[in-house]
Order: C-alpha cells, then structure tokens, then sequence
C-alpha cells in the first residue's frame, strides 16, 4: 500500500487532501459542538436564573407580609409544629413562614421531577436542609465574598443533572427568625441550590453531534471526490502523459536510473537532471568547438580588418580622383564651351549643325562632371548648406524659366501648380540643383508635344514639391532602384536619341540633397502612365543643424 502512494501522486494527492479535510473538519465539528453544548447549557442555566429569581422574590413577598396563612394544613410538618388560627366560624388556618413556604414548594417541584430546589446553610435548624458536597462547596466560596453564582453538571442514579447555587441575602426580616450569631444584615445566609435534570438535554447534544459528525464526514469525503475528479482530468491524466513519454525518452536516449523511480513528478524530475547533465556535456564540447572557431574567427576578422583599413584608403583615393579628376576635366571644357559658343555667334559658320552637337554634348559632360563632383563631396561627408528662409514657387518658377526653351524644342508645355507662396528653410542652390534634375529628366524622357506638371502643396509641417510627366513609366520593382548611383532602368529610352544615356548619378544626388534637408523623395510611376517624382521639405530646420548653427556663432 505504501509503495504504491510511493509511486502514484494521485494517491498522495488523495491522502493529503483526506488529512486537510479531517483536520479541517474535525476543528470545525468540536467548534460547532463546544458551541451547541455552550448554547443548551447556557439554556438551562438560564432556567435555572429564572426559578431561582422566582423563589427568592416569593421568599422576600412572604417576608415582607410576615407570614401567610393555609387552609386545612395539618398540624405540623417536616417534625416542626406549625402554629395554627381558628376563626369564629371554626376554620382553621396554619401560619406558615417564608422557610416553611420554600420548603413546601420544594417538596411539590421534587414530586413533579422537573426540577427541584433547596434551601440551606451552614448554620441549618433542619436536618432536612443538610447540604450536601455540592452545596457544601458553594456556601464556603459565598462565605469567602464570591457572588457569583456555583453551576456543575454532575451524575446522579446514573443520570446527568444541572446544579445550580446562589447566594441568598439575608434581610432584615430574616432576624427576627434566626438569632444565630452567623446572620448579620447584608450577609449570606445560606444558598439556593437548583436542580435540573440534564439527561435529555445531554441525550440531545450526544444526537446532535453524530448527525453533525456524520454531515461533515459526508461533505468531506464528497469535496474530497470532487476535487480529485477535477484535478484528475486536469493535472493527473497530463502529468500521466508526461510520465510515459518521460519513460520512452528514458529508455530511447538516456540509461536507466533507479535513483530517479518515484512518482511522476520524481521521474520527471529524474530525466530533467539527467538531460542537464547531458546539455552540460554538449555545452562544454561546444564550448571547445567554438573556442577553436573563436581563434580562426579572430585571425579572419583581423584579416577582415586589414581589408578593410584598405578598401577606406582605396575608397578615399578613388572619391579623390573622382574630385581632382573632375576639376582637371572641368577646365578644359569650360574652354571648348566658350570657342563653341563664339563659333556659334560668327556669322562665317557655314556648318553650323556640328556648332550645336559640340554644344550639346559639351553641356552634357559639364553636367556630368558637376554631378560627380557634388557625389564626391556626399560621399566625403563635406556638403554644407546654406539654409534660409525662401520662397519655392518662386524657386520652382526660376527653375521652369530656366527649363523652358529645352522644353519648347519638343513643344512640352510645363505647368505650375501651387495656390499660394509656400516658404521653407532651404539651401536654395541644392533645391534649385534637385528641381532641375528632375524637370530635367521629365523634358527628357516625355514625348514630343507633351506635358509636364510641377506642383507645390503646403502640408502644414512639410512642403511637397512634385515633377509628372508623360513619359514610358518606370516598373514598381525599379522605384527604390532609381535612386541608387550608376542605377538604369532598363529598356527605358528618351524620344531624342541626342539626350540617349545619362551618368545615373543625378536622381541619386538628389535623394542625398532632400534627406540632407531631413526630407524624403518618392516616385509614382507604372509602365506606359508617366512618372511622378514627388520629395517633401520640412518647414523648420531640423535640431542638429540649429546646433550646428549656433556653433559656428
């Protein structure tokens, strides 16, 4: 029996709960049955007080009047004469004293077996009114100065009884019967015993308690029930799961250990510990294989570091070149422009077709070289701006001006779209520089006898600017794309085969331009429907750029 609660935490579960519902239990029964024998016995006290109450008031009525006078009492009574008066009609009537009265009255509550009374003291007239043990005690505690009254359930021809004793006063009526020297004013006279036969009260209490004992029994054993019905179907039946795939994964990966046998929890417990001591096994043969990896790791990153110290000084040489080389070519061309344009100018041109594609491409390599030179600086991290309050549609307006008779050769109509001025902290320069790549590119890429679009719209904290065109459209999965340096979108060509290719640095100078304003820059586009490109400005300086300010003041 033991070994199987040993083994079977259902069992423990149902032992432990048995022995909280009987401790439980059972306080809470000699609580309720201390409570209802306090309650019965509280009752009969209560009966007690109350005849006891009574006989004294009758004692003190007969005292107060003297004495009473009966019809038809015998001569005497309890071995005492009694004094007796005649009246002239011849009845005779027997005078009868308070202690006669209560001795009456006892001897008619005795013959009733409901309860009976005595009236005694230690300095007893009577024989009759001897005390007995119980009263005995009582008088000497009432002659000490207890004024409390004396209760005890006691045995008596094998049946329980209540007795009951108070102290009785004696009063100035009481001296003029009793001389003994012990009677003073305000003194005790004796006691009044009550007894009250228990039995039945005591049969009750015995009946009660086996009811209550056998309800609480029964509620026990039902919660008890109860709560192994639930916690079987919600904890035992998983943790019996548990226990048999513990037992499978035991004997499938690690080796039988009887120090683990126990209750499921036990042997799940068991195979936790013995997992832990595997995982530590693991960890420390990984801990080798990665403290060897560490070692190659460290040698490669330091390789890797190497790499990378010179792939920096190649990068730096290479965004000097691109600078220097820029400048060098930019001289020379500067040159080759102005000898074009005077050419252009003289009257004596008479090929004046291969003025214009000297031009034209001169423009175009003196664009090409600007861009990579601004790149260069991006990259470098040496842009500065020159922010100040300006007012882009005017910007906008000078940009278009300037667009215009690009435009007019292909016959596009450029249109401006804004309700009102929208001003915003710029660099006007770098603005102008992104509004023209743009519209720029628009001219370039829309038909001839097309239209172009710029708008600007005021959304309270930024302003947006936007370019829309005609042109062939660029596919979804190339909008991130165009904005990367030397990015092409494929198959897309411009009407005019003079402005076919192009550096592809210009959309992404302009990216680096607007986020440098703490903006952003977007296109819309899908084959076939036109191009929009759209950025926004913010129209308060960003805070490290007023700190970057406030330095150099």
């Amino acid at each position: 029996m033991f070994s199987r609660i040993r083994y079977r935490i259902s069992l423990k579960y149902v032992v432990i709960t048995t022995v909280v519902m009987v401790v439980v239990f059972g306080g809470l029964f000699f609580w309720i049955s201390a409570r209802h024998t306090q309650l019965i016995i509280a009752q009969v006290e209560k009966q007690a007080l109350i005849l006891y109450r009574q006989i004294v008031l009758t004692r003190q009525w007969v005292s107060d009047h003297g004495y009473v006078l009966v019809a038809g009492e015998p001569a005497h009574t309890g071995g005492r004469r009694l004094r007796q008066i005649k009246t002239v009609t011849g009845c005779a009537y027997t005078r009868i004293t308070p202690a006669g009265l209560t001795r009456r009255l006892s001897s008619l509550a005795a013959g009733s077996q409901m309860y009976s009374f005595n009236i005694t003291s230690a300095g007893r007239r009577n024989g009759n009114r001897a005390p007995d043990a119980f009263e005995q005690r009582a008088l000497a505690l009432f002659r000490q100065g207890r004024v409390e009254p004396i209760k005890s359930i006691e045995v008596e021809n094998g049946e329980h009884v209540f007795r009951y004793a108070a102290p009785l006063e004696v009063r100035k009526s009481c001296l003029s019967c009793h001389q003994d020297p012990g009677f003073r004013l305000g003194g005790v006279g004796g006691c009044i015993s009550v007894l009250i036969p228990f039995e039945s009260a005591y049969r009750s209490i015995r009946r009660e308690r086996m009811i209550l004992l056998l309800t609480m029994s029964a509620m026990a054993a039902g919660i008890v029930a109860v709560l192994f019905l639930f916690a079987r179907k919600m904890i035992f039946n998983p943790i019996h799961r548990i226990k048999d795939l513990t037992a499978r994964m035991r004997d499938e990966a690690f080796c039988d250990d009887d120090s683990a046998r126990g209750d499921e929890l036990k042997e799940f417990a068991g195979l936790c510990h013995q997992m832990d001591r595997k995982l530590k096994s693991y960890h420390q043969e990984l801990e080798n294989k990665i403290a060897e990896a560490t070692c190659d790791l460290s040698r490669t990153n330091r390789e890797l570091a190497q790499a990378n110290r010179e792939l920096r000084a190649l990068n730096a040489a290479r965004i000097d070149f691109f600078s220097e080389i820029s400048h060098e070519l930019r001289t020379p061309l500067t040159s080759i422009k102005g000898a074009a344009d005077i050419l252009a100018r003289k009257a004596s041109c008479t090929e004046p077709v291969y003025v214009n594609i000297i031009q034209k491409n001169t423009d175009y390599l003196i664009r090409t070289i600007v861009d990579f030179l601004d790149y260069s600086r991006i990259e470098a991290g040496r842009l500065e701006l020159d922010r100040r309050d300006t007012d882009l549609a005017e910007l906008v307006g000078e940009v278009i001006a300037a667009r215009q008779p690009e435009a007019e050769k292909k016959r596009i109509d450029i249109h401006l779209q804004s309700s009102r001025s929208c001003a915003a902290p710029v660099d006007r320069h770098r603005i102008y520089q992104v509004l023209s790549n743009l519209l720029a590119n628009a001219i370039k890429f829309s038909p001839g006898g097309g239209e172009i679009v710029v708008g600007l719209r005021d959304d309270r904290e930024h302003v947006r600017v936007f370019v829309k065109d005609q042109g062939p459209g660029i596919a979804p999965q190339y909008h991130r794309a165009v904005f990367d340096k030397f990015f092409q979108v494929p198959g897309r060509k411009a009407p005019d085969g003079l402005f076919k290719g192009s550096s592809g640095i210009g959309l992404a100078i302009c990216r680096a331009l607007v986020a440098a304003h703490g903006g952003r820059i977007w296109v819309e586009s899908s084959p076939g429907a036109g191009s929009c490109f759209v950025f926004t400005l913010p129209k308060t300086r960003q805070d490290r750029e007023q700190e970057r300010d406030a330095e150099k003041a």
